[in-house]
């Protein structure tokens, strides 16, 4: 039943970008919900491909509601929509994933529980095409549990990714709004880089039953694209609190400085790979370290092939199991 009071519980925002083929997944999944006291907010960075002409039909819906921009990036675009969110809880859908039936309700489930976290995550199932993989997930109890992370560096940096990602999380607007949101400055990395923010400030709850698909088949995917970037944004952000003791936080770090490593090894900095490599001290780490520097000594045409061969890879297991 639609709200016809506008008390809407959730604000959802859903960055679009020549996205034809898959919004239709995302924005259905959000009108399939066992919550429905909700409101849509795509924004649409001026797509090219059809995409606005496509989702007008949603538009009778009153939850609905479409904001056309020149594109500015991504972060612009999440920014610019919580700003005009009228509900003090925003969650995030990618155009290109989806959720499954129960997420909004997860999320205000754990809201109630932790009313005082700053950020509000669901596990999510890493989707390529009809074969799904397991999250990978440290010092965190498996599904059903819901509670209030440990510590998020430390799980995230052990498991080689965060617990969530975009397409499953929800913040509180006042927070969003008190860190400065998405830093639109960055072209890489702004998503765990706001994670991290709030973690170091508020406490993160969590559920670990997935409730959201991250696919990774999509057109325009922005991890599909290798940007030189000297430090991860994080690194730079939190290096300037001059902070001593944070030893979670200098784990996660080394962590995502081996990310950068492989991100300008592709894009062919190999000052910036050392520079990354350098920081990466803990033993959890020096196998990973170990292949990068041996990356190093191949040419970069051989390198530059390594995202071709994982997508090969990934071709040949779906085939597999297909």
């Amino acid at each position: 039943m639609i709200n016809q009071n506008n008390n809407y519980k959730i604000s959802v925002v859903i960055p679009l970008y020549n996205k034809f083929n898959e919004v239709r997944r995302a924005v259905d999944s959000v009108l399939a919900q066992t919550v429905q006291d909700f409101e849509i907010i795509v924004i649409d960075g001026g797509s090219t491909d059809g995409s606005r002409n496509f989702i007008k039909k949603y538009e009778s819906d009153p939850r609905y509601r479409t904001i056309r921009q020149t594109s500015k990036g991504v972060s612009a675009a999440r920014n610019d929509a919580v700003a005009v969110a009228t509900t003090d809880l925003i969650a995030f859908l990618d155009a290109d994933d989806e959720w499954l039936p129960d997420f909004l309700e997860q999320i205000l489930l754990t809201r109630k529980l932790y009313p005082n976290a700053g950020l509000y995550g669901t596990a999510y199932i890493p989707t390529y095409a009809l074969n799904h993989q397991a999250l990978s997930l440290c010092e965190i109890p498996p599904a059903p549990w819901v509670g209030i992370i440990p510590s998020y560096f430390r799980s995230s940096a052990l498991a080689k990714c965060p617990p969530f990602c975009t397409s499953c999380v929800a913040i509180p607007k006042n927070i969003f709004e008190q860190l400065g949101g998405f830093n639109t400055s960055v072209k890489m990395g702004e998503d765990t880089d706001l994670w991290a923010r709030i973690a170091l400030q508020y406490q993160i709850a969590y559920t670990s039953k997935p409730c959201a698909k991250y696919n990774w088949i999509a057109n325009s995917k922005a991890t599909d694209k290798h940007i030189a970037i000297q430090h991860h944004p994080f690194f730079t952000y939190f290096n300037k609190l001059h902070i001593t003791e944070a030893s979670d936080v200098r784990f996660y770090l080394e962590y995502e400085e081996l990310n950068m490593a492989y991100i300008n090894l592709i894009a062919g900095n190999r000052g910036f790979v050392k520079e990354n490599l350098k920081y990466v001290k803990s033993k959890e780490f020096q196998k990973r370290k170990l292949f990068f520097t041996m990356l190093l000594l191949l040419p970069n045409l051989v390198v530059k092939q390594m995202p071709f061969v994982k997508r090969v890879t990934f071709d040949k297991l779906k085939c597999i199991r297909g």
